[in-house]
């Protein structure tokens, strides 16, 4: 399903490039998240699994339905060993999320984490579709890229920001990925966690 292999390694999920897809040091970040999607209602969607952090938060709060879509076959089965397929007010739906849209129905909250997917096209269908009104939607922050989703929203939804203060949360450059470079910048202030809500 996709072309990426990717290898659960010590603290972290990397692909056969050494980019890090998830790493440990985001849980008090999914931690926030988790938070937010569970305080407006019982039923939340997860895009993308990952390494389960924000799933396990999510289980904390015992929804009435926990749907997790995935389209990896290493977190996939990695999902299956640890026993997701048999909690019972989870749901896991191994497709493409852009997908499975029209069949999984609307949520309370979404939250949306994935990796090299081309997906700011599909959000406004997304949130059309899936999101409930009153509902929260949020995602792993990149500027540029929510200024992308923002500018397609219509008069139906309002946007908002909560923020992790970055106490020595986010490592140095050189232990976030495997070979080189960084995923987040270790020097920022807070962490952005961007929210769209539905008004009507």
């Amino acid at each position: 399903m996709m072309s990426e292999t990717y290898t659960f390694v010590e603290g972290k999920l990397v692909n056969q490039f050494g980019q890090s897809v998830m790493m440990d040091w985001e849980r008090p970040i999914m931690k926030k998240v988790s938070d937010i999607l569970c305080s407006e209602g019982k039923r939340i969607l997860n895009i993308g699994f990952g390494m389960g952090i924000v799933d396990t938060y999510i289980q904390e709060y015992k929804p009435d339905l926990h749907v997790i879509v995935e389209n990896n076959p290493v977190v996939e089965e990695k999902m299956r060993t640890d026993g997701w397929y048999s909690k019972p007010n989870v749901m896991v739906v191994y497709d493409r999320w852009q997908n499975v849209l029209e069949d999984i129905g609307e949520f309370d909250s979404i939250y949306l984490d994935t990796w090299n997917d081309h997906r700011v096209k599909y959000i406004n269908t997304l949130l059309d579709s899936n999101l409930k009104v009153g509902g929260k939607f949020l995602m792993w922050y990149n500027k540029f890229e929510f200024d992308k989703i923002v500018s397609n929203l219509s008069e139906n939804y309002s946007v908002s920001y909560e923020y992790v203060p970055n106490d020595n949360i986010i490592p140095p450059a050189n232990q976030q990925y495997e070979k080189g470079g960084f995923y987040i910048d270790p020097e920022l202030e807070n962490i952005t966690i961007p929210i769209i809500t539905k008004l009507k």
